[in-house]
């Protein structure tokens, strides 16, 4: 964290986000300094909380970029949440387990004398719950559990309606519907699954709740020039940046007359910038040398002599007026 690094790309799985938040914690109270960062996080990390984590500061996460799965708000999937309940489905182990995490409470007497935790009445609603414990809404990874449950039974279907013994991948390969957002679900010749992904950037506010915003999406079944489409004036960056976007870059850029030298011991991407030597010229940002007066007759100019004069006559010209 004490990198001068801004931009940190993140790839990890479903849990890494409890493991990050875990670190920047650990980081926090030992008073190690930390420089705010853009956080750009991969399709398959999603926003995950420990039991003991409910109660810790999620400011870290504001103006991260990651890439999701397109998903569509689904009115019947949060109608499914809402009926769930343990004191109605009292055989669903999972139910009763992540009820008593999520409301800190306990559905046996034993444990409750135990623990010193409330009962839990059944009542409770999964909507009350902040959404760093739980999301009401259809995420990019539900989404996808839930469409490859269906072609897992499309390609059973299709397997079965061929009665003749064959491998499931090869059924998988053809599957092609529409899911209940209106999507086509297809795999390539590759087996992967034919898709975009969205841009979204990560809004949190004080009260421990987040948004999250698409600002852009990667198609790419578009034409080239459209496979990437970003709105960068609807990302809102962490406020150290004051909303300029965030440069992350070990040394600033070599200006015209100047290139670029490395440095000994760091990175590729660390440089100094020093004065272009006698007979060579950089005339362009971010350039290294470019050999000037080998083998040129007298016809020929040194851009910079050209400068030098044209600046001297408008010196001259303005003096005169």
């Amino acid at each position: 964290m004490r990198s001068s690094a801004n931009v940190v790309v993140v790839c990890g799985g479903s849990q890494t986000m409890a493991v990050m938040r875990t670190l920047l914690n650990f980081l926090a109270f030992d008073d190690v300094p930390m420089k705010t960062k853009v956080w750009i996080m991969t399709a398959d990390m999603e926003f995950t909380s420990l039991a003991f984590q409910r109660g810790w500061s999620i400011c870290y996460i504001h103006g991260a970029i990651s890439l999701s799965i397109p998903s569509k708000k689904s009115i019947r999937f949060q109608e499914f949440l809402q009926m769930r309940n343990p004191t109605v489905d009292s055989e669903d182990g999972f139910i009763k387990d992540f009820w008593e995490k999520a409301f800190v409470c306990s559905l046996s007497e034993t444990v409750e004398e135990a623990n010193g935790e409330p009962m839990c009445t059944g009542r409770e609603k999964l909507e009350n719950l902040p959404k760093t414990v739980f999301e009401m809404s259809m995420t990019g990874h539900s989404s996808s559990v839930y469409d490859a449950v269906y072609a897992v039974a499309y390609a059973l279907h299709a397997m079965h309606l061929q009665r003749f013994k064959q491998s499931l991948h090869l059924f998988l390969r053809g599957v092609s519907f529409n899911n209940s957002a209106g999507e086509k679900i297809a795999f390539n010749q590759n087996g992967e699954l034919i898709a975009g992904f969205d841009i979204i950037n990560w809004v949190t506010f004080p009260n421990q709740s987040f948004f999250r915003v698409k600002v852009g999406k990667i198609d790419p079944g578009a034409v080239p020039y459209k496979v990437l489409t970003i709105h960068k004036e609807a990302i809102k960056w962490p406020s150290r940046f004051n909303q300029m976007l965030p440069l992350s870059m070990c040394s600033d850029p070599c200006l015209l007359g100047r290139s670029k030298t490395k440095k000994e011991g760091k990175p590729f991407c660390c440089y100094d910038c020093v004065a272009c030597p006698k007979g060579k010229i950089s005339n362009q940002t971010e350039r290294t040398l470019e050999e000037w007066g080998l083998g040129r007759d007298a016809s020929q100019e040194n851009p910079c002599e050209k400068r030098k004069l044209q600046g001297n006559l408008i010196v001259k010209l303005t003096a005169l007026e």
